[in-house]
């Protein structure tokens, strides 16, 4: 088992304009800082703003991140309300060719149309499952021209018909959870590497400066290099950090050569372990 502690800065891209303008910033803070950056990217149309009726109805989602009107751009807010839905064309398939040669960068799927996925993939039947699985597969092989070997499920949901096409088609990883540690998903023998680090989202919902906020990373590094922890991985969104909270944003990736975490792909994390502890979907709902 590789002893190291690794870092993974995970970026979500689930909106146009974090397509548009969040992935370009992204490259850039990752020249600036060295950390390599793992993205996932969402595919199909982008209709940020019908978030809103999803926040709505699951109000109780408000309650651990801030709301869509304070994180994203006002074009997202709009997009697919009074602003048509959008869909990635020739030039953004070839800057995101362009940007996947990066060595700062490696682009993975977001799954296929966030806003649906996010709200009603959990209840899909198998066909509709294979039908959305199939897309995002489909579209990203249309766009890099090879197939992805990850997924990362919008907003963590999931189904078994879903980790089974993923164990069918041979996929190497996924991330579709917050979990304290990378695991083997069993019955389906995919690997997850989950998000195990709390949001600067909601660290803001809880009102705390920037200060504070890296004051708890700050903690936080010390004690997971302290523990030997292998794996540690924090996400951000395209559209927000890189944006809003850039400074806070650096300073957090300068705390990770300061504790000596080693910054990574999650593709790289997945080719240098080889052993995984074995649990399942009921054990991580726990």
């Amino acid at each position: 088992m590789n002893t190291e502690t690794h870092f993974c800065l995970r970026v979500d891209v689930d909106t146009f304009e974090g397509l548009k303008k969040g992935i370009p910033k992204c490259i850039k803070f990752a020249e600036k800082t060295g950390c390599p950056i793992t993205m996932y990217l969402s595919l199909g149309k982008y209709v940020t703003g019908r978030n809103i009726f999803r926040i709505i109805r699951d109000r109780e989602k408000i309650k651990i991140t801030i709301p869509p009107w304070k994180r994203s751009s006002i074009r997202s807010i709009f997009r697919g309300i009074l602003l048509p839905p959008a869909k990635i064309g020739d030039k953004e398939k070839y800057l995101l060719q362009q940007y996947n040669q990066s060595e700062n960068i490696e682009i993975q799927p977001h799954g296929f149309n966030h806003v649906k996925w996010s709200s009603h993939f959990a209840s899909f039947s198998e066909e509709k499952t294979h039908e959305y699985v199939d897309a995002f597969i489909e579209e990203y092989e249309s766009i890099f021209s090879t197939k992805p070997i990850a997924n990362a499920a919008p907003n963590f949901q999931v189904n078994d018909y879903y980790f089974q096409l993923l164990s069918n088609k041979e996929f190497k990883f996924s991330s579709d959870f917050q979990y304290s540690h990378p695991f083997n998903l069993q019955p389906y023998n995919i690997i997850q590497l989950p998000i195990t680090e709390p949001t600067i989202e909601e660290f803001l919902h809880q009102r705390k400066t920037p200060k504070q906020i890296l004051e708890v990373f700050r903690k936080r590094f010390e004690s997971l290099k302290n523990e030997k922890t292998n794996y540690v991985c924090f996400y951000v969104h395209a559209i927000f950090e890189p944006f809003k909270l850039e400074k806070l944003l650096e300073d957090i990736c300068k705390m990770v050569y300061r504790y000596d975490l080693k910054p990574t792909f999650q593709s790289n994390y997945y080719n240098v372990v080889d052993e995984y502890p074995q649990l399942k979907f009921s054990q991580i709902q726990k």
